[in-house]
Parts: structure tokens; C-alpha cells; sequence
């Protein structure tokens, strides 16, 4: 593609083909702030719900684990013990920890889709190139990246800062509160806390996902020339199957030469365009063509059907006619039907030196030696 092309505006739709080698090249439509605010507000929401049924199981386990002296003084082994007494703190730590796991697994595959390439796992010397890294250190997606940064601690201070302002004379009274009552109120002013800190990151990481989409929208877009150039990739370019397409036809009709033995008549035109014809009588189809073509294929099939004595006619309109209309083994057209039976039947009935008779070619199967249709009475 020339330089010209490449600086082309880019303003059509992806196509499939393109979405799929982005993906293949590891460019996926993410946003890391809308996962990590999600993984919090769900961790806090956790903490919310069932924090306190949590910290209570924990701490019951911790409780009874630390006293380990008896099952030891009965000769059970330390690592015996430790299992028991920790285990369950282990599911409970599982059982708090996998939605959070999962749940960046799931925020990819409803936002941008979940892929999973392993050509993104080959190495890569520009990964640990000192020049790349500098160019990402210090490069404008750096500095966005810095902005957005410097954006989400002036955010959350600034919503940090509000809310406990407001809630500064709870906080005050909570000194002469009982120490139950007072950690307590600590407890749920924390979690009121963190769940409207969680909540102005959810709205950060929500925008985040809004400017990634339409960055990633801005570069999967493909100019014209990009468009045509797939195309031909994909299709193939329409000169290479014109050729193609016609190098077979060449070779289907010097493959058809051998059929001319079976011919009862060739009709050329005189020179550039040759068909030999034959009429099954027991079968009583429409008559077939046996072989065709055009200049050094029409001198072959002409040499051979003049060597086999079949009866070569010299009728343009008609060997024309026949050419472009028909294909190798089928029958011909049927608004051919009664010139090629007066052909037929002159060759079956004639006596040897007469005249061809007139034969009538309907005007929309008149052609020129390029295959164009000619008009009316030419």
C-alpha cells in the first residue's frame, strides 16, 4: 500500500476479518479501572453482607487453633493438628476470595469479550527492549495513564474528605460511646465509608470503559483502500480469476479437441471460432456440444474434423451464436434449436456440392468476435 493509501481517513466498519486479527494481535477492547472498581465494590459488598459472619468464623478458628497443647500431649502429630485446627479458615478464605476471582473474568467477557491466544505468550524482543521501554515510559499513553491516576487520588480524597468531614461529629461522640457500641459505629462508618469510596472509583472506571471503547472503535476503523485490499485478499483480485478462469476454459477446450470423432457436423466462423455439434436420434435430446474454441483451439478442432471427413460449415452468426451461449457437454441454447436443425438437416439429407441453406440466428444471440451482442439486422 503506498503512502498515500496509509493516510487515508479511516472512517469504515471493521470487518470480521480485521476484529479477528486484532484479537489475534492481543488488541482487545479492555479497561482495567472498570475490572479493578468492580473487584472492589464486590469486595466491599461482601465485607457488607456477610463481613461479619466472616471475621466471627476466622476468629473462632484462631481461637481454637492456638490451643493445640492437648491434641500434642496426646501424641497426634503437628501437622496433623495445624490441619484440622486451620482448615476450615482456609475454605473460608476460598469461599470469600473466588467471586473475586472471577468476577474480572467475567466484567472482560461482558465488556470486550474473554480471548485467550497463545501467540501473545511467545517472546517478544521489543517486551525487553531498553528503547521500547523508554517509549512507553515516556510516551503519550504514559502520560494518560499518569493523568488518569493523578484524576482518581484527587477524586477519592476529595470524596473522602466530604464525607468524613460530614460525618465528623459521629465520629467525635463515638469517644464517650461504650467501647462495644463505639466499634460498632466504627465498624459500620468504615464500611459506609468504603462503599461510597468504591462507589466514586465504580463511576472513574465506568468513564475509563467509555474513552477505551471509543479509542478502540477510532482504531479498528479501516480506510477505503484498506477495504479494497482485504477484499482482494479475501475474494481474490478479479484480474487473477478472469485469468485463471479462462486458462481453464482453454484447457477444457483443447481437452474437448478429442471428442470431435463423435461430431456429425462443425460449424466455424471460419477461422477464429469453431463448434462441433452431434444429435442423439434414439435419444432425441436437443443437440449437444461435443467440443469448442476459439483460434488455435478452432484450428484444431477444424484440422481434426476435416482429417475424421466430418462436414465443416462455414456460418459466422451461428458458430458465434453457439460459442457463447453454450458449454462443453450441455445443449445448446434454445432459441437455437431450429438453426442448428436446419444445419442438421442439411448435412443428413443434402447432396454432396449444394448450397447451405439460409439459417436464421434470432437477433439477441447475435455476437461480434469479442462476445458482444450486435444490434437488430447486423
Amino acid at each position: 500500500m503506498s503512502d498515500q493509501d496509509s493516510g487515508q481517513e479511516k472512517t469504515e466498519q471493521p470487518t470480521e476479518r480485521r476484529l479477528r486479527e486484532a484479537v489475534e494481535q492481543g488488541q482487545v477492547l479492555t479497561s482495567k479501572d472498570l475490572a479493578m472498581s468492580v473487584v472492589l465494590l464486590a469486595a466491599t459488598l461482601e465485607f457488607y453482607f456477610v463481613g461479619r459472619n466472616f471475621f466471627n468464623e476466622m476468629l473462632n478458628t484462631f481461637r481454637l487453633g492456638l490451643d493445640i497443647s492437648g491434641p500434642l500431649a496426646r501424641g497426634i502429630p503437628l501437622v496433623d493438628v495445624l490441619g484440622d485446627r486451620f482448615g476450615s479458615a482456609v475454605i473460608i478464605v476460598l469461599i470469600f476470595s473466588a467471586p473475586l476471582a472471577l468476577t474480572p473474568i467475567i466484567v472482560q467477557s461482558l465488556f470486550g469479550g474473554f480471548h485467550f491466544t497463545l501467540e501473545n505468550l511467545a517472546f517478544k524482543g521489543s517486551r525487553i527492549s531498553p528503547m521500547s521501554g523508554l517509549g512507553r515510559m515516556f510516551g503519550m499513553q504514559s502520560l494518560i495513564e499518569l493523568g488518569k491516576s493523578i484524576l482518581k487520588v484527587i477524586t477519592i480524597g476529595t470524596v473522602g474528605f466530604w464525607f468524613l468531614s460530614s460525618q465528623l461529629p459521629e465520629i467525635i461522640g463515638m469517644a464517650a460511646a461504650p467501647f462495644e457500641s463505639a466499634m460498632e459505629s466504627t465498624g459500620s462508618l468504615f464500611l459506609l465509608t468504603l462503599l461510597i469510596l468504591v462507589g466514586a472509583i465504580a463511576i472513574l472506571g465506568m468513564l475509563d470503559a467509555f474513552i477505551q471503547w471509543r479509542q478502540h472503535s477510532q482504531r479498528m476503523l479501516m480506510s477505503k483502500q484498506e477495504m479494497k485490499d482485504e477484499h482482494k485478499q479475501t475474494e481474490g483480485s478479479p484480474e487473477v480469476k478472469a485469468r485463471i478462469r479462462k486458462m481453464q476454459q482453454e484447457m477444457a477446450q483443447r481437452g474437448s479437441v478429442a471428442q470431435v470423432e463423435q461430431a456429425q457436423v462443425v460449424i466455424v466462423n471460419p477461422k477464429r471460432f469453431a463448434v462441433a455439434l452431434r444429435y442423439d436420434f434414439e435419444d432425441g435430446t436437443a443437440p449437444k456440444v461435443l467440443a469448442k474454441g476459439a483460434d488455435a483451439v478452432a484450428l484444431s478442432i477444424r484440422e481434426k474434423a476435416e482429417a475424421l471427413g466430418v462436414p465443416v460449415l462455414t456460418i459466422p452468426l451461428l458458430a458465434r451464436a453457439l460459442y457463447f451461449t453454450s458449454e462443453i457437454g450441455a445443449e445448446i441454447h434454445s432459441d437455437l434449436y431450429r438453426a442448428v436443425a436446419t444445419v442438421l438437416s442439411f448435412v443428413f439429407q443434402a447432396a454432396p456440392g449444394a448450397d447451405l441453406p439460409e439459417v436464421e440466428v434470432p437477433d439477441e444471440l447475435r455476437f461480434d468476435a469479442n462476445g458482444r451482442k450486435m444490434g437488430a439486422g447486423t
